[in-house]
């Protein structure tokens, strides 16, 4: 009997080690004795024997509280045959105070939610603090201010920029600077994240910073700071939707001064203001162009976005107005005019841009004289020309003349030879003639010589020797030769 109920009671104890072999254990640890803030720590999960798999974790299911950044599983089976899972994660709590990590299963083994105790600070630390400073603090829908996002205590951290966002506002980050601030009437050093914010309406705006990753030494660090949230007031209701917030930018890109008749000029005005679209600036674009005085022949106006909007340049439009005269002159544009809403006084404005002195120019009168002027040129030219030419075959027959009564061998052909050189536009008949018409003083040699030649003509012919012909040749030559 008693060799029975051994028997028995083995069999049991037998079962009962099976069944929990096969119900199998899980286990999680935090491998982290002071877990701190924004300090990445290990949740390891262990299942033994467990008839399913670990469960699949994901960031969604750990969030507000814990951010995962890493998962690592393994599986094996130990030399005794048992079947081993693990997964190893890498956390980083966005919360300091009770944390919870959520309860797990893998079959019929279940690990409990743990409660993690997570310091706001490192031992020897400060905790980090995190304000906001925003200007103007009281903005409207579609007014530019400028938001700030203060670390305090960052000490040695080296920062990534936030990945802020917002539903309400657009947002263009600035610079980050590191600055010093009195912070509870102490000096501290001050990390400043910066963005220009534009709501686009009113109302309530949240801006989310998001995550805010920082190292030390090579180590990653993450925290999440507290969203912005203010209220939008809404624009005065006789303020029209599309009219201008906040005074508007206007920078001459280029501005035609001087223009050929017929020639197209082109006037690129770069205007920015908060918010402003296509239709906004088309349409102060076009009763621009309108206003202008037919004089000036409007003949177009373009708009586009002068960036592409990387850097800001959402709100800076390009205006290219072309201009055609019709006629020549000075013209003088009117100043264009931009409304406006003014933030700081709660009225309307003006800002006015006066465009320079256009100067067209006819140039067909010039071409018409410069062509004139050169046709006349060309004729006195030609005039010139002729007269160099006359000049130059007076001269020719004067020389020739002049070897004539240097080579003459008789008397006669002495005369013939000093009348052939002409004083004036006739032939002189006479030597007296020729006297006269060329005004010769009565002392002159010339006078001498032409007596003295007569009284080879006609007193004693055959009296003059050849020498002597060849002497007063000579003579006449040099004196007809001295007269010009």
């Amino acid at each position: 009997m008693m060799r029975w109920l051994l028997a028995a009671t083995g069999l049991l104890l037998s079962a009962f080690t099976a069944c929990a072999a096969a119900q199998g254990t899980l286990t999680c640890r935090v491998d982290s004795a002071t877990p701190v803030l924004g300090h990445p720590l290990t949740w390891t999960l262990t299942a033994r024997d467990t008839a399913q798999s670990l469960p699949d974790i994901t960031a969604a299911s750990l969030r507000p509280d814990w951010l995962l950044t890493e998962q690592q599983g393994a599986s094996g089976s130990d030399a005794a045959g048992h079947r081993e899972q693990s997964a190893v994660l890498t956390l980083i709590p966005l919360r300091s105070g009770r944390l919870t990590l959520p309860e797990m299963s893998a079959g019929s083994a279940r690990c409990p939610a743990q409660t993690v105790e997570v310091a706001p600070a490192a031992a020897g630390e400060a905790p980090l603090q995190w304000r906001t400073q925003m200007q103007p603090a009281r903005p409207y829908a579609l007014q530019p201010l400028r938001v700030e996002l203060w670390v305090i205590g960052a000490g040695n951290l080296v920062w990534n920029t936030p990945p802020a966002r917002s539903a309400q506002a657009r947002l263009v980050p600035l610079d980050q600077t590191t600055r010093t601030e009195v912070i509870d009437g102490t000096a501290q050093l001050v990390q400043v994240f910066a963005w220009q914010v534009l709501p686009l309406q009113a109302g309530a705006v949240t801006v989310d910073f998001g995550l805010v990753r920082a190292h030390a030494f090579g180590q990653l660090r993450v925290y999440e700071p507290p969203p912005l949230q203010f209220d939008a007031r809404a624009l005065p209701q006789w303020w029209p939707t599309d009219g201008l917030i906040g005074a508007p930018q206007l920078e001459v890109v280029q501005a035609s001064t001087a223009l050929r008749l017929g020639q197209t000029g082109v006037w690129r005005l770069r205007l920015s203001s908060p918010g402003i679209d296509r239709a906004q600036v088309l349409r102060v674009a076009n009763a621009w162009s309108a206003a202008l005085p037919p004089a000036f022949g409007a003949a177009g106006v373009e708009a586009h976005r002068a960036g592409d909007g990387a850097d800001g340049s959402d709100d800076a439009w390009d205006i290219d107005l072309y201009l055609r005269p019709p006629s020549a002159g000075r013209l003088q544009a009117p100043a264009l005019r931009l409304d406006y809403f003014d933030p700081r006084t709660a009225l309307p404005a003006t800002a006015h841009w006066q465009p320079p002195a256009l100067l067209v120019d006819d140039p067909r009168p010039r071409h018409l004289a410069i062509g004139l002027l050169g046709g006349a040129g060309v004729l006195g030219l030609l005039f010139g020309l002729r007269a160099a030419a006359c000049l130059a075959c007076r001269a020719h027959r004067r020389r020739a003349a002049l070897r004539a009564v240097a080579q003459a061998d008789t008397p006669e052909a002495l005369l013939r030879a000093w009348l052939a050189v002409k004083v004036s536009a006739t032939s002189a008949p006479t030597l007296q003639a020729w006297l006269h018409e060329a005004g010769v003083p009565e002392a002159h040699a010339l006078r001498r010589h032409a007596e003295r030649l007569q009284r080879m003509l006609y007193l004693a012919p055959l009296d003059a020797s050849q020498a002597d012909l060849a002497a007063l040749a000579a003579a006449v030559h040099d004196e007809l030769r001295q007269r010009r």
